[in-house]
């Protein structure tokens, strides 16, 4: 995955009368305006734009994010606050809007353009996939810029798009959170990053690896070992599905989905965290499919949630 990264120029912040157009630098009202650009180029042609604007130094920053996918799809996640709109790009129709709130992402009410005539239910199943397909490469550009207070998270519905549903109800959520809003969604985060470093560091330490690779094997091996000696039915670690059935099998298996760690810290609420060591990145596709698993093996659970855990950085 390749990034560039370049200053850009400012746009009036949202709640003004011109909130969102482009001004010009030194602008009355707009001189201290913020604004970066950053272009993220993943493995399978994805692309990411992201533009964040903020009107002054100390307040946040509004972020839009257009994510291109292989075949041109074009998707826009415009994030302000916890407020989370996503929209095709081409026609600027709103696909959903969702606000993150302690229990997941809440879909809220958006009113569509007169002009727009309902979907039949398998075109909206085909938004529905390139939205979430888009929602994978952000988390994993996203995810590549966590520091240790602030993490990526990728807030995923709870099924596939069913006919018959109302489309604007399938939430999803992705952006970065500070850490008061990640305790809340998934409190054990803390604790899990923690066995996860320290784990890392005593297998560094040992020099008991013979190439980058096994020290990440190792890294994952410990701190299953030691989650596991927990026994707490709602923390659980190195688990392997079969993508297909969510069935668990061995692990190892031939074609299965391992997940690191899963906690389970409310009947409606699963966090999947993946383990990354070195240089090793979270991909997208992986994103989806981590959360896919999850929702097979918690048929009941409404919000799936993943977070990247590199260990010992």
């Amino acid at each position: 995955m390749s990034r560039k990264y370049r200053p850009d120029q400012p746009r009036a912040p949202a709640g003004q009368s011109d909130g969102g157009r482009w001004v010009s630098e030194g602008t009355d009202g707009a001189s201290e305006a913020q604004s970066q650009t950053e272009d993220s180029v993943l493995e399978d042609g994805s692309r990411v734009l992201s533009i964040r604007i903020r009107a002054k130094p100390h307040t946040d920053w509004d972020e839009q994010h257009t994510v291109t996918g292989p075949d041109g799809t074009r998707t826009v996640f415009e994030t302000s606050g916890l407020t989370q709109t996503i929209r095709d790009s081409d026609s600027g129709e709103i696909l959903a809007r969702s606000r993150l709130t302690q229990d997941g992402a809440e879909p809220e009410a958006f009113v569509q353009l007169a002009r727009s005539r309902p979907r039949p239910s398998d075109d909206l199943a085909r938004r529905f996939a390139r939205a979430l397909e888009a929602a994978g490469s952000l988390f994993s550009v996203l995810s590549g810029q966590n520091t240790k207070n602030r993490k990526a998270i990728f807030v995923a519905p709870a099924s596939e798009y069913i006919p018959g549903d109302a489309y604007d109800h399938r939430a999803m959520w992705v952006g970065a959170v500070g850490q008061t809003e990640l305790d809340q969604l998934c409190p054990r985060n803390r604790e899990v990053q923690a066995i996860a470093d320290l784990v890392a560091a005593d297998v560094r330490a040992s020099g008991n690896y013979m190439d980058e690779q096994d020290f990440g094997n190792k890294v994952h091996v410990g701190i299953a070992d030691i989650i596991r000696a927990m026994r707490d039915p709602n923390f659980d670690a190195e688990i392997s599905y079969d993508p297909i059935t969510g069935d668990k099998v061995i692990y190892g298996t031939k074609g299965s989905l391992r997940l690191d760690t899963l906690e389970h810290p409310r009947p409606s609420t699963v966090c999947v965290y993946d383990h990354k060591t070195g240089r090793g990145y979270l991909r997208s596709r992986r994103a989806v499919d981590l959360v896919s698993a999850a929702q097979k093996r918690y048929p009941d659970a409404t919000t799936f949630i993943a977070i990247e855990i590199r260990a010992g950085q």
